[in-house]
């Protein structure tokens, strides 16, 4: 028993415990055992209730790999079958299980892991009673072969059943073996860095890291705080996630056209100071807003106001105004709807035939003194007026009265009213419209020639007459 006892424990010695993964490869079974005496063809092989039978089993197990894992056991008990066979069992075996939970067949973290295994060991029988076979008490090679199941309760522990069946290959009894017990790791996971990730599975045991970077913190190649993992550009330093960005307009260097002056994403990082949609570059006012090619055209007229004359009236005469197309701004145009001279005005010419008519007019309008009665030499010419008033419809008439200084200047000035009025009178009656002339009395001034003589007098007697447009 003693020699039994030794190898035992050389042989758990020399093993390290069976583990759940790599970096926890040491496991500890207590098992509750029953023995099965087979007798005549199995003859209550199976029947496991029995606790005459009962043993308790200690083992230990070794992580190999995914696949395969290493189990020393040792048991002491019973084995009883009627009053055939009675002996005390002691049994040491090594066995080599295949995990089914390996990844290939089920997934490794399965809760139910499945095995089998197959092994050898030594039996001690003492105590012996009964009669088998004429069978002496002693020591005898076994192979045992099996199957089983984990069920993992936590992370270091497992709740464990085995069936073994103990084929000897000397003269002594076959028999089966069943366990139910616990396994559980004695082992103290080691986290030298303390980020919750073991060494074993750390590749930075010594620096502490997040699980995603497989416990190594991230780097931060350009040092400029932002991590790798977050840096667009991990290898220039830059505060724009990690990107230079030399102006801080918010974007980065390499998407930057004018990457040291700020300007907007709207033109690839170059500015726009005045807002009006043109990059300065392109705007011919680059500080004040505008539509035209950047600059400011308050009447919208394609003449920007700093070049426009008329910064608030749409033209095309330098931006002004000019309805009649004549050249003239409508401004300074007194026939801005008619088409004219310089000149003139910006009316149009009059012809000099018409001015002729209009001097002669002026020579033979006459009237008798102090009265304010045309006399019948005026009609020829002032027919002549009536067919140049209809036959240019926008002409229109200003007859101004004039006297010679004979009498009272008050009468005077009344009395050249009244023969412009005498003239307008005969061309309304003539078919003019009234609209078309007006008349204005000026009395003694402006004479034309001399007071003192009557032919001088007779001349200062008149109506001037002015064609208006």
């Amino acid at each position: 028993m003693k020699k039994l006892l030794l190898i035992t424990a050389l042989m758990i010695a020399g093993l390290s415990t069976y583990g759940q993964t790599a970096d926890d490869p040491w496991w500890v079974n207590i098992e509750y055992a029953n023995n099965k005496f087979e007798y005549r063809y199995y003859e209550g092989l199976f029947n496991f209730l029995e606790l005459d039978n009962s043993a308790f089993r200690v083992g230990v197990d070794r992580y190999l790999g995914k696949s395969f894992d290493l189990e020393a056991g040792f048991s002491y008990g019973k084995l009883i079958h009627e009053d055939i066979f009675e002996a005390n069992l002691t049994d040491l075996d090594l066995r080599l299980v295949y995990k089914l939970a390996n990844g290939y067949i089920l997934k490794e973290e399965s809760v139910f892991a499945p095995f089998i295994f197959a092994g050898a060991g030594v039996n001690w029988y003492g105590n012996v009673q009964g009669f088998y076979e004429e069978f002496e008490e002693g020591t005898y090679v076994s192979l045992p072969l099996g199957l089983g199941f984990d069920v993992k309760v936590t992370e270091k522990a497992s709740i464990t059943f085995k069936a073994a069946y103990k084929k000897n290959i000397q003269d002594a009894p076959d028999y089966m073996q069943y366990s139910l017990g616990v396994s559980f790791s004695l082992q103290r996971k080691k986290d030298s860095d303390g980020d919750g990730i073991y060494d074993k599975e750390d590749a930075c045991p010594n620096e502490a890291g997040p699980a995603e970077n497989k416990g190594c913190p991230w780097p931060d190649s350009d040092n400029d705080g932002v991590l790798d993992k977050d840096d667009e550009c991990p290898n220039d330093a830059g505060t724009l996630n990690g990107c230079p960005d030399s102006d801080g307009d918010g974007i980065k260097d390499s998407e930057d056209s004018c990457p040291n002056v700020a300007g907007v994403a709207q033109f690839g990082g170059c500015p726009d100071q005045d807002g009006d949609g043109v990059q300065d570059s392109e705007d011919a006012c680059p500080t004040v807003a505008g539509t035209l090619n950047g600059c400011p055209d308050s009447d919208g007229d394609g003449v920007r106001d700093q070049d426009d004359e008329c910064p608030n009236a749409a033209g095309g005469l330098n931006g002004c105004p000019d309805a009649d197309g004549d050249g003239i701004k409508d401004s300074e145009d007194a026939c801005p709807n008619e088409a004219g001279i310089a000149a003139n005005r910006g009316c149009p010419e009059v012809k000099e035939e018409i001015r002729e008519v209009l001097t002669t007019a002026v020579k033979e309008i006459q009237f008798n003194s102090s009265s304010d009665v045309l006399r019948s030499s005026s009609f020829a010419s002032l027919d002549n007026l009536v067919k140049i008033m209809n036959d240019n419809p926008s002409y229109k008439l200003l007859l101004s009265g004039y006297t010679d200084n004979t009498g009272p200047a008050a009468f005077n000035l009344e009395l050249s009213k009244k023969r412009a009025a005498a003239v307008e009178k005969y061309l309304e009656d003539k078919g003019i419209a009234a609209d078309r002339i007006r008349s204005q009395g000026f009395g003694e001034e402006d004479p034309i020639a001399d007071n003192g003589t009557a032919a001088g007098r007779a001349k200062n007697r008149r109506v001037h007459i002015d064609i208006e447009f």
